[in-house]
């Protein structure tokens, strides 16, 4: 059960892995010469979004030039990469990497004698998730975890194995960190490398330098480990929490945080909690003060005292005039039964009319972005209560006379599910068929789920639409809550003739700032459709669906339609996976996407406007 809950956080959550370091491929063949010549080892991830993905993984030796420089934007060759096997999937496994003759890395030059060319290069042992259809590593796949240890703030190689290169016996290595406690930097002592290939020893001081034909080092988590708080007492993993909240959290400027008063109402609460439902209540609060849908709550002890029960109605919406509609009730339950049915108007739950219940619910699962997001969530939850609790419903028909009946809740959570992405459980991730009027449709349910396949699926969809003469294409990512974005710049790139850079991504640097540490870009893709298309957005088209949507606006490319605009909640969320006591998962964002012209931050709060905005009547939602 545990697990299914954490789904949900994980629909709502996108998944950036973090795009600094693209790498280039092929199996070169096996060095004759001395040296280190196999690279085994194992891995194990702790961050709770990675086996929900259905990813094939891979492992690969990694050149670590990019961070070796601090280039983040370093990008090589297909033909420089060496790939190994893997014994295992995303989560866990063992791999081999047999090492080439001579490798066809970066070399660098560590002794600083410009009089002797570079001769050392650099490498880690890496897994990486595969969604471009092939074993390589393309250009917008990156590694996932590496042999070597970051520093989460400041991305320095603090730690680790790092396998190395020497073309000739004697060139200068690093052989101890300096004051800063950071490798490959100007601080750091030297020492000599044998010929070969070498596994040196971070862990060590000085470090420790090994030649043995097989050498086993472990591939670590240094980004996106999940943050474990679940031994600590409620005070301290609160202050644990905040502490790392209020230096990672990317967007307090934009929102007007005030970090003294959040952690002068929070605490006392935190403080009074005599049990895990009390405390989990208490850290829901933080969604009030930080209203960002990608903060994600999931507590048993909640969902069981107060969002379990339900009566049968799935789906509930609010007109521009502020009338609410069942717009979905399921068959042969507490609704159905009673005479209620889609398309109603409910007018009071329990003698409050329903628009003030809808907009007093409490949100107790995510936070929201944007006020229409906010609104759409609660309106999924306003029915929720105990199982076996009761409420009384004042509904009529469109043109019919007030009705009430008390019903008793029993377990429904089909309104939560379907508002929170529950979609792409029971759905294709990516489904198609052309409309009546000649017009293509591809539905994209999300990009967190069978990722390893839906690229594919993508671009086989569109081609036997444009094959059978479509001529226009609308792309549905309606309830597409996202997950990994460069998945979904992969989609976007088939409309685009060529790559693009869309934005940057920040993170906190230790010091009170935010640093560049990458960029995300639109990936040319085949086939090219150069026709006319139209994306459809709601509230929960959010996160990789927002930045899905916000690709596809870009230079005009598409016609963006919807009810409202996209969710507006774009932060990164790999590092920002939190456990605490009592079995509490949370989610907070920590990566910071922006323009890469203007510096301002991407849709976060507003969410991609439509081009075409259609009114919200009865009409059009039943």
């Amino acid at each position: 059960m545990k697990q299914t809950w954490r789904v949900w956080v994980a629909l709502v959550a996108m998944l950036w892995i973090a795009s600094a370091l693209p790498v280039g491929a092929a199996n070169a063949p096996r060095q004759t010469v001395g040296g280190t010549q196999t690279i085994t080892g194992s891995y194990h991830t702790t961050n709770p979004i990675y086996p929900l993905l259905n990813a094939e993984t891979g492992v690969l030796l990694y050149d670590l030039t990019g961070l070796v420089t601090r280039d983040f934007d370093f990008l090589l060759p297909l033909d420089a990469q060496v790939l190994g096997t893997l014994d295992g999937d995303i989560v866990s496994g063992d791999y081999v990497i047999e090492l080439p003759e001579e490798p066809v890395g970066i070399a660098h030059d560590f002794d600083a004698n410009t009089a002797t060319p570079p001769a050392v290069q650099v490498f880690a042992a890496a897994t990486y998730i595969d969604f471009l259809g092939d074993i390589y590593v393309n250009r917008g796949e990156t590694p996932l975890d590496l042999s070597v240890r970051l520093e989460p703030m400041t991305f320095d190689l603090i730690g680790g194995y790092v396998i190395v290169w020497a073309a000739r016996e004697g060139e200068q290595f690093p052989s101890a960190m300096g004051l800063d406690d950071a490798a490959f930097t100007a601080d750091d002592t030297r020492m000599t490398l044998p010929a070969g290939w070498s596994v040196v020893s971070l862990e060590t001081e000085p470090f420790t330098v090994v030649q043995d034909e097989t050498v086993n080092i472990p591939i670590v988590e240094s980004m996106g480990a999940l943050n474990d708080y679940t031994e600590m007492s409620y005070e301290e993993a609160w202050d644990t929490l905040f502490l790392r909240t209020e230096e990672t959290y990317p967007f307090a400027a934009e929102k007007n945080l005030d970090w003294e008063q959040i952690y002068a109402d929070m605490t006392p609460l935190v403080q009074s909690a005599g049990s895990d439902m009390a405390f989990h209540l208490a850290i829901a609060q933080l969604g009030e003060y930080i209203p960002d849908t990608h903060i994600g709550f999931v507590s048993m002890p909640v969902l069981q005292q107060y969002l379990m029960g339900g009566v049968g109605i799935n789906q509930i919406s609010i007109t521009d005039d502020d009338e609410v509609v069942l717009v979905e009730v399921a068959a042969n339950l507490a609704a159905d039964a009673a005479g209620i049915r889609s398309g109603d108007i409910l007018v009071a739950v329990d003698g409050t009319p329903a628009l003030d219940v809808l907009d007093q619910t409490p949100l107790l699962i995510n936070s929201a972005s944007t006020l229409h997001g906010r609104r759409f969530l609660q309106a999924a939850m306003m029915l929720q209560g105990p199982i076996g609790s009761s409420v009384n419903l004042t509904w009529r028909s469109p043109d019919g006379p007030e009705q009430e009946v008390m019903l008793m809740r029993k377990l429904d959570v089909a309104a939560l599910l379907k508002a929170l992405g529950g979609d792409m459980l029971t759905s294709d991730v990516v489904s198609s068929r052309m409309l009546d009027s000649g017009v293509g449709y591809i539905q994209i349910t999300g990009f967190a789920s069978e990722v390893s396949q839906a690229a594919d699926l993508f671009a086989g969809a569109l081609e036997s639409l444009m094959d059978s003469g479509a001529k226009g294409i609308v792309i549905d990512v309606r309830g597409n809550t996202g997950g990994l974005v460069q998945l979904a710049m992969a989609m976007s790139g088939h409309f685009f003739p060529d790559y693009q850079r869309l934005f940057d991504f920040y993170y906190a640097d230790g010091a009170g700032g935010f640093a560049y540490r990458g960029f995300i870009e639109i990936l040319a893709s085949q086939p090219y459709y150069d026709g006319p298309v139209a994306v459809l957005v709601n509230e929960m088209t959010g996160s990789a669906g927002d930045l899905f949507a916000y690709a596809m606006r870009t230079d005009g490319r598409a016609m963006i339609v919807g009810h409202t605009p996209t969710g507006g909640f774009t932060g990164e969320v790999g590092d920002g996976q939190y456990e605490l006591p009592g079995d509490l998962t949370l989610q907070i964002p920590t990566g910071r996407p922006v323009d890469p012209d203007t510096g301002e931050v991407l849709i976060e709060g507003t969410g991609v406007l439509p081009t075409i905005r259609v009114a919200r009547t009865w009409e059009s939602l039943i």
